[in-house]
């Protein structure tokens, strides 16, 4: 009995972990290979053959300055279940890292429960994270951004946990898990300065009370000790010179080179000179409006309580996690906009922001969880709940295309005006298409960018790869396929094969290049 009433908190959490990895394993075969994917994995496949067979490939070849700690996992998985075809090796890094993400937000879910002792609350924290269609899209095909979003949850409910229970052990813990998500991308190392602020504002209080600041030192020296340890062992990239290897990787994150350009508002704009309301845009018209309210709300609410009593925001309260939160949000758009780092493809770049609003949207719903407004509340997130789940299920498996009613969705308004289908993961789509369609023993094929499509044929049963011939001349083809990405107008041709759409802006179209008419055209 004493066990099923400690559990019991818990069970809204588990039960929507696993409705969720439910939907998960019955769909995850549905999406396609994203642009970037294989060149994710090599690092690493890299760093598992500089461990276990000495290559020096790992140092020769061209880093990124991502960390290696989720790919070399992905590949440790990769070799223990001997994969070998593309096809089933990405297959099973997109469950994967979908389950990282939604045992991330069960995380979430206890770490509200813990702060508000409300199952209700906690139920809102995991679905507004899982309910955010862009973030559960890319929860499948992007292990460069969500991964450590993932981690960014996790270490926020240690935190919490650590600094309540305060026992070495849990700071212990909390430094590897802050390790471990720096070993993805080195901004977690903001984190680990938060935590050691926070040690160091500890220590100076036990100072002033005239207590010795033993055990603070020891949670700290406990807590770097994690951080190094897993940091190192996760990043076989630093192993040779540690301290040197890691402040370069810092330096060129801090400004990353990327020549690319990107379709902002109608215009296509070279990464250098994005502007700076970029990424404000995109985080107002990308997410789902009643989240954005609560969060702004939380936001607003936080701050005023924050400047009624500061010190207990500052001292080894629960208003301390709230900083932390606020922190977390605001100091990485700051940094990206004063330093003009470059981000693109919507706002990805900055997707473990998002934890942190969610929660202090939690702090705003907290304050007003009573009477009719709670009852108002709990209407207006079904409402919101629901066209969330009409939106992706009717635009399955297309999420991290979304935008909200805050812009256009007239006919081919998006299209013109932003990046959607910029990953190229609809081509598995088009080529499903095709073999379905045609009929031809080999399938000429161009298209605007031959990375995503090559990718996608990767994706397709392997007797049915070698149907695909790749064309240079999209007039010597068959069909031309294209995303559209940094291409917003019609192409000239109006003999269209194949289309998809969302919301009323398409996505990826077929043009067929002869005269010759496929079986049964899709409608």
């Amino acid at each position: 009995m004493e066990i099923n009433k400690k559990l019991s908190p818990y069970l809204p959490g588990l039960l929507l972990f696993v409705f969720a990895l439910i939907i998960s394993l019955v769909t995850y075969k549905d999406y396609g290979m994203g642009w970037d994917e294989p060149g994710q994995r090599d690092p690493g496949v890299l760093s598992f053959n500089y461990i276990y067979h000495g290559s020096q490939q790992l140092f020769l070849s061209p880093s990124d300055n991502h960390g290696a700690g989720y790919e070399l996992l992905l590949v440790f998985i990769e070799k223990g279940l001997r994969l070998k075809d593309y096809k089933t090796i990405f297959e099973m890094r997109h469950i994967v890292t979908n389950v990282f993400f939604l045992l991330s937000a069960l995380s979430c879910y206890v770490l509200i429960l813990r702060l508000f002792k409300d199952k209700w609350l906690a139920s809102l924290g995991f679905i507004m994270l899982v309910l955010t269609p862009r973030i559960y899209g890319h929860s499948f095909i992007n292990s460069k951004d969500m991964p450590f979003l993932c981690m960014v949850i996790i270490t926020f409910t240690l935190c919490q946990i650590a600094f309540e229970k305060n026992n070495k052990w849990l700071f212990l813990l909390l430094g590897i898990a802050c390790g471990y998500a720096t070993s993805i991308r080195i901004m977690g190392v903001m984190y680990a300065t938060f935590i050691i602020a926070f040690l160091v504002i500890d220590m100076i209080a036990d100072m002033k009370r005239k207590e010795k600041p033993t055990k603070q030192l020891i949670n700290m020296a406990l807590f770097s000790v994690g951080f190094c340890f897993l940091l190192y062992i996760a990043w076989p990239y630093i192993w040779k010179t540690p301290f040197k290897t890691f402040g370069e990787s810092f330096s060129k994150m801090s400004h990353f080179a990327w020549k690319g350009a990107v379709l902002f508002q109608g215009e296509i704009i070279p990464a250098g000179k994005i502007p700076a309301m970029y990424f404000p845009t995109w985080f107002m018209i990308s997410n789902p409006p009643l989240w954005l309210l609560i969060g702004f709300v939380g936001i607003v609410w936080v701050i005023v309580d924050f400047f009624k009593k500061p010190i207990t925001f500052f001292q080894n309260t629960v208003d301390r996690n709230w900083l932390l939160f606020l922190a977390s949000f605001f100091i990485p758009i700051f940094a990206v906009i004063v330093l003009h780092s470059i981000i693109y493809d919507d706002w990805r770049h900055l997707y473990f922001v998002y934890p942190a609003f969610v929660l202090l949207g939690i702090y705003g719903i907290h304050k007003l969880w009573k009477g009719k407004i709670k009852i108002a509340i709990q209407v207006a997130c079904g409402i919101q709940i629901l066209l969330v789940l009409a939106f992706m299920f009717t635009n399955h498996p297309f999420h991290y295309v979304y935008f909200n009613s805050l812009v256009s969705h007239d006919d081919e308004y998006l299209r013109k005006n932003y990046e959607l289908e910029y990953w190229g993961t609809s081509n598995k789509q088009a080529l499903e298409y095709l073999l379905a369609n045609d009929t031809s023993r080999a399938i000429k094929v161009c298209a605007t960018y031959k990375e995503p499509l090559e990718n996608n044929i990767m994706m397709l049963p392997a007797d049915q790869r070698k149907r695909f011939v790749w064309i240079n001349e999209a007039t010597q083809g068959d069909y031309f396929i294209t995303n559209f990405r940094l291409h917003p107008d019609d192409y000239p041709s109006n003999n269209i094969e194949y289309d998809i759409k969302v919301l009323n802006s398409t996505i990826l179209c077929i043009y067929g290049m002869h005269s010759k008419k496929v079986n049964q055209i899709l409608r």
